[in-house]
């Protein structure tokens, strides 16, 4: 029990530990919707690896955690910011944005007209199949 205990909070404590990397990159805001002088944390994309990567990694507010922990559940205008987040320059930030808008795109005619207008480069292409939403 303390074996797994250990390596859980030396897993969590590396993950934190990209935290001051992610705030310079992230200028202090949300790396989704933008928001500024909220509490940001990292966030794995999820499949999460053995070993934590930095680029797997994005910064973001409690409010888009939230969201992120049910997807399924979205309602037709929680998501409305992912037509920002999708230009992103940071690969993750814009590979996540077009999964979660695919998702939308099911429910949503809004996310089918923005997703309509975006060119998919093959490098976001593959980083796209590597993302597994719950």
């Amino acid at each position: 029990m303390a074996k797994g205990y250990d390596q859980h909070m030396e897993r969590k404590n590396k993950v934190n530990s990209f935290g001051r990397e992610l705030t310079r990159r992230a200028k202090s805001k949300c790396e989704l919707c933008e928001a500024t002088s909220v509490s940001l944390s990292v966030f794995e994309v999820p499949p999460v690896k053995e070993e934590p990567e930095v680029e797997r990694c994005i910064f973001i507010c409690d409010e888009c955690r939230d969201k992120l922990e049910r997807v399924k559940k979205a309602k037709e205008n929680d998501f409305r910011f992912l037509s920002n987040s999708m230009w992103s320059e940071v690969d993750m930030v814009r590979a996540l944005s077009i999964v979660l808008l695919k998702e939308m795109s099911k429910k949503y005619s809004w996310a089918e007209v923005i997703l309509d207008d975006l060119y998919i480069d093959e490098a976001t292409e593959e980083l796209i199949q590597t993302i597994e939403l719950e």
